[in-house]
């Protein structure tokens, strides 16, 4: 259940991506992210997952905006179950009309009655917005990313390395996000190395390297 701080930031976010959504011209513009930094950002977590660790999984896509993560898997050509939810219904609606073959949902996963877990919950600048109550809603959204996941929750924000972003846009600290996530589990991985204003954080339900088999040669 969303807390009083975490509704109204949640409120805030859907008019804005609302607003998006419904009066700009393009997807680039609808989702305030370059071609080139979504497909970077989606690269930096299926490169992670080694790509075809993705096949036949189940992956929920919050945030999904236009459904940009969907277009990205079927290049790929990577099959799995995929679903986008979104708090912007307009963002929704152009997802369905731009991938007709995808499922898309109007959904708030903080108030979500569902107990369907997925292989992988991922969010990608779903938290790129200033808003008040900024920082509940993404330590709250995380929790429940993990609490949905059986593999793994991913998560990519703006870093505060970079200064060449605009008074709306909220960049993070990734010291302090990191430490955040390890409340959760042990089992982090921090990435800042594939976009100069990005980073995206990963938790694992179990370490990495346990589920590398051909990592391990002949030990038991």
């Amino acid at each position: 259940m969303a807390t009083s701080k975490e509704t109204e930031a949640l409120a805030e976010l859907r008019e804005h991506w609302d607003q998006m959504a419904r009066t700009l011209a393009s997807d680039r513009e609808r989702v305030d992210a370059s071609p080139r930094a979504q497909r970077m950002r989606f690269a930096a977590f299926a490169t992670q997952e080694l790509g075809s660790a993705l096949e036949g999984t189940s992956i929920l896509d919050v945030g999904c905006g236009v459904g940009d993560l969907w277009g990205y898997l079927e290049e790929l050509g990577v099959h799995c179950d995929y679903l986008g939810v979104d708090v912007s219904s307009a963002m929704v609606e152009r997802a369905r009309a731009k991938f007709p073959k995808a499922r898309f949902e109007v959904a708030d996963i903080l108030g979500w009655g569902r107990e369907q877990s997925f292989d992988y919950v991922v969010a990608f600048g779903i938290h790129n917005v200033r808003v008040a109550g900024a920082e509940p809603m993404l330590e709250a959204t995380t929790r429940r990313q993990f609490a949905l996941c059986r593999r793994a929750a991913h998560v990519s924000l703006l870093t505060d390395r970079f200064g060449g972003f605009g008074p709306h846009a909220l960049a993070w600290r990734a010291e302090e996000v990191l430490g955040m996530a390890l409340l959760v589990t042990p089992n982090v991985t921090l990435r800042h190395d594939y976009l100069p204003n990005d980073f995206s954080v990963t938790l694992y339900r179990e370490p990495l390297i346990d589920r590398r088999r051909d990592l391990l040669g002949d030990l038991p």
